[in-house]
Order: structure tokens, then C-alpha cells, then sequence
């Protein structure tokens, strides 16, 4: 695996005088508020500067950014097309999912004609890049940004991102999409109560760079927000469903009335778009649990309605410095589309969907034959193929890395919402296993690989007494990819915040 240094690059390039080069112009003109913008080459991006000031034109001569060394030209002008000479450029290759950059020496030698060229550009893994550029000439300064959406690992390519997909309202960005619901307190005859509120809704989301899916989240995200409490108090969950699918809630590990466990028919009815339902109970169990959807789960859980529920115990007897909760699953990416000549005939659109196996022969379907197997959303629930893996619904580049000071103490919860087996593993460090599924192991077990199996939960502490920057991973090898390309999927880093990759050369 290459070695991944998450540090912020700036490289500050200070253009230098050189043989100039001519540069043709390709393009027609483009009118902006403070001139004409001219495009000189047939395939480059051109785009103007945040206040207006310059033009920059950008033009991989190998037509794709691939990881590794790339070269690029950008083509600087004025308005009304004035080449801008000598000027100061600040480039910052920039993983806005991940919060930083990576280390490399760039040059930069200035050709004429407004034409720079910028060498040494080291992509050391796939994702999703950002050029930030920043140019100063004289008393000006302006900035632009170009946004490469996946840069491949094997057969790489990167390319501008024009527009997000239509209809698809994106959760781009987010640094952790875990989020803790604070409850509202109140007493009624006497008991003090907290009351968490969850609606459901149907939204938009990316599991890797250019993957983009639908799904049902919790109060807007997937996985939905973190549930804490502390063991004896009384829970009230109030369940709004504001989606286009019939919901309860189901949570592992606390003993309850029956009419609270959320099962469809048995406990409750299933709660109708506009409902609302009310759970209501006392945390008597304490530990790292979920909850999760429970109308026919194997569909609900996989389009993202789960979520943590931790109860802590009134004196904890683990010492620890800082915690973070990893839900596991895995998605499946990969559809098919088919219709009959003879639906568009009767009028049904042509887009039923369905994931189909290698080999297998897809069923054509369409909203009249009202079969299960028909259902508008990003992939088949009843035939899933899986080929993406999640921490916490994202897959890497988009995961959040394990952040830590030397000597700290780290407890982590892995949660396991998915149907298959994950193997959690470290590099170059051990950890000592705490509690499963909420309960403390008679004795501690120090591992540097741990199974969590589906619906089952795991807590682990790690003491952070190696500084670098080291690989964290699902340990099934084939998870660790996304779309069957590496890296991907269910893998993330430890990063220490204090350790600096140059004294350590």
C-alpha cells in the first residue's frame, strides 16, 4: 500500500522568465463583467477567477490527471485578453473530503504568452481532487478552483465536474456525516424524560467520489444521528416518517415492552408517510447498540435507516481519551436498466431498475405489472450485488480518519448495520477488545485484527504509542476497493496530529 502523507500542501510558485511560446486561439470568447475571456486551446478549461480579474486556462497535456506525477498548463490573462507576466501562483492540490493535501516540491516555469507550466504535481491516491489556485500580479490577487471529481488509482482519469446529477440532492463534503442528537428534556408526573424526534425522509448521498445513491436517512442523514444516554434513564423516540416508504424502529439490545420493539404486525403497524409513532422505555442495558429500521429490514436497512445507540454506564470503569463510533455495511452500486419496445408503446416509462448477477438474465418490469421487483430508486433491494464498503456510509476517499495525539487512549465502537463479516485491522499497532455486543469481556483480549459479524457490535481501545500515519481497514481485502478498484471502500487512517512526516525522514 502506498504511503499516504495527510498534509496540507501549499506550494507557493513564483513564475520566472523563460523562451516564450506561442499559443493559439481555439475558442470563441467569453464576455464577463470585467471583459472578454478567450479559450486558446480546443480541449483545455478555461475559467474565470473568483472577482473577475483573470482568465485561467488549464490543459493536461496527458489528457487525464492519473495518481502519480502529472504535469499541467495553465494559460493566465487579464480581461480583454492581456497575458499576465511574472506573476506569484499559489497551487494547493487540495481532497476536500478528506481535509487536506499531500506533501510534493512543484515548479512552475513561465513559457510567455500568459502560459505557465506547473511540473510535479504527485497524486499519490484516487478521489476526489481540488486545484486551488491563487495568483497574485502586482497589487492583484484572484483566486479559482478546479475540480477533478475521481482521479482512478488503475486507469486514471480525472475530468471537471460541470453540474451535479439531476434530482440528486447531495451530502457533499461532510467531514463526519455521524452526528449526536442532543434530546429535549422534560418531566411529566414526576419522571424526568429525554425525547429524541427521527424523521425519515428520502435523500441524496455519495458513497465514493461519482457514486452517487438514494436512500432513507434519519433526520437527513445516513447513517442517521447518534442516540446517547445514560443507563435508568427513560427514552421517548418519536418516529415522523416524511419518505415514500412505510417505516418503524428497532433497537438491538435494550429489554422493552413489545409494543416498543418496533417489529411490523407483531409490535405496531408500519408507520404511513405523515404518521408518526411514539417508542417509549428504560435504558436498563448499557453499552454500544443500534437502532434500525424493521419493516422488511433486508431493503430498509440497505437504503440506510440505521443508526448508534449508546447507553453509557453511570460510572464508566474504562479509561479512555477520545472515541469514535465506525457502522459497517456495504452497498451495492451497479444497475441495469431495461424496458420492452412495447411499454413505450403503452405509455410506461423506461425506467425500471434492477441490479442483475454475472451471468444471470435481468426480468423486464415496469410500474402497470406493480411486482416487487420494480422500484424506483438507485438499485434492485431484492437482488442487491454489493461492491462498495462503508464506514459510517462512506466509502474511502470520503471516510474520516482516526485522528490522535501520542499516548492517548482510543476508544472505538465498530457497529456492524451490514449481511457480511468485517475484519477490522490496524497497521503497526495492537488494540485490546472491551466489550461486545454492550457487555464487558471477562478478559480483555489484545488483538490487531477483530471479526464484527452483521448486527453485532465490538468496542475496542487503542493506546496511540506509534506516530505516523497508518492504514485502518476491513481485513477482507476485496472490501477495500471501491467497484472492485483500489483503494476504496471500508478503509480510513490513524493519523497523529503532531507527528511531521520530515523530522521522520
Amino acid at each position: 500500500m502506498r504511503k499516504i502523507i495527510t498534509l496540507v500542501l501549499i506550494g507557493f510558485l513564483t513564475g520566472c522568465a523563460s523562451t516564450g511560446k506561442e499559443v493559439q486561439t481555439e475558442a470563441e470568447g467569453h464576455e464577463h463583467k470585467h471583459g472578454k475571456f478567450t479559450q486558446h486551446l480546443a480541449d483545455s478549461q478555461l475559467l474565470v477567477t473568483e472577482k473577475g480579474l483573470f482568465s485561467v486556462e488549464m490543459d493536461i497535456p496527458d489528457k487525464r490527471l492519473k495518481v502519480g506525477v502529472n504535469t499541467v498548463n495553465l494559460i493566465v490573462h487579464e480581461n480583454r485578453d492581456r497575458d499576465v507576466h511574472g506573476a506569484k501562483i499559489t497551487v494547493t492540490p487540495w481532497m476536500p473530503e478528506m481535509g487536506h493535501g499531500v506533501f510534493s516540491p512543484l515548479t512552475v516555469t513561465e513559457k510567455g504568452n500568459g502560459l505557465y507550466t506547473v511540473e510535479n504535481i504527485v497524486l499519490v491516491m484516487g478521489g476526489h481532487w481540488e486545484f486551488r489556485i491563487h495568483i497574485k500580479w502586482g497589487d492583484e490577487e484572484d483566486s479559482v478552483v478546479f475540480d477533478f471529481p475521481y482521479v482512478r488509482t488503475s486507469e486514471g482519469y480525472g475530468y471537471i465536474r460541470t453540474k451535479t446529477p439531476a434530482g440528486f440532492n447531495a451530502v457533499l463534503g461532510m467531514k463526519n456525516p455521524l452526528r449526536e442528537l442532543e434530546p429535549e428534556i422534560i418531566n411529566e408526573n414526576g419522571k424526568t424524560i429525554k425525547v429524541f424526534t427521527l424523521t425519515v425522509r428520502d435523500i441524496g448521498f455519495e458513497l465514493f467520489p461519482d457514486a452517487p445513491m438514494m436512500g432513507w436517512g434519519f433526520n437527513g442523514t445516513i447513517p442517521g444521528p447518534t442516540l446517547r444516554m445514560t443507563e435508568g434513564d427513560r427514552i421517548r423516540i418519536i418516529l415522523k416518517n416524511d419518505s415514500s416508504g412505510e417505516h418503524t424502529i428497532h433497537i438491538h439490545g435494550q429489554a422493552k415492552p413489545v409494543t416498543m420493539d418496533g417489529v411490523p404486525f407483531l409490535s405496531q403497524k408500519p408507520v404511513k408517510k405523515g404518521e408518526s409513532y411514539t417508542y417509549e422505555f428504560t435504558a436498563n442495558y448499557l453499552g454500544t447498540s443500534w437502532y434500525h429500521c424493521h419493516v422488511d429490514s433486508a431493503h430498509h436497512v440497505d437504503m440506510g435507516m440505521y443508526g448508534a445507540f449508546i447507553v453509557e454506564p453511570k460510572q464508566e470503569k474504562l479509561e479512555y481519551d477520545r472515541e469514535y463510533i465506525m457502522i459497517l455495511d456495504e452497498w451495492p452500486t451497479k444497475h441495469v436498466h431495461v424496458h420492452e419496445e412495447d411499454d413505450e408503446a403503452a405509455g410506461h416509462e423506461k425506467h425500471g431498475v434492477m441490479s442483475v448477477h454475472q451471468g444471470s438474465q435481468p426480468e423486464h418490469t415496469h410500474p402497470g405489472d406493480r411486482k416487487e421487483n420494480y422500484y424506483p430508486k438507485t438499485y434492485n433491494p431484492h437482488n442487491p450485488v454489493y461492491d462498495a464498503f462503508t464506514i459510517n456510509g462512506r466509502a474511502f476517499p470520503l471516510t474520516e480518519p482516526v485522528y490522535v495525539k501520542k499516548d492517548e487512549k482510543i476508544r472505538i465502537r465498530f457497529i456492524n448495520a451490514g449481511y457480511q463479516p468485517h475484519f477490522m485491522h490496524t497497521h503497526s499497532h495492537k488494540f485490546t477488545v472491551v466489550t461486545r455486543d454492550g457487555a464487558y469481556v471477562d478478559e480483555p483480549q489484545l488483538r490487531d485484527t477483530v471479526m464484527v459479524g452483521p448486527g453485532q457490535r465490538v468496542d475496542i481501545i487503542l493506546v496511540a504509542d506509534n506516530p505516523g500515519i497508518w492504514p485502518f481497514h476491513c481485513h477482507r481485502l476485496d472490501h477495500v476497493a471501491n467497484d472492485h478498484i483500489y483503494p476504496g471502500g471500508m478503509l480510513t487512517f490513524i493519523v497523529y496530529e503532531d507527528y511531521d512526516p520530515e523530522k521522520a525522514r
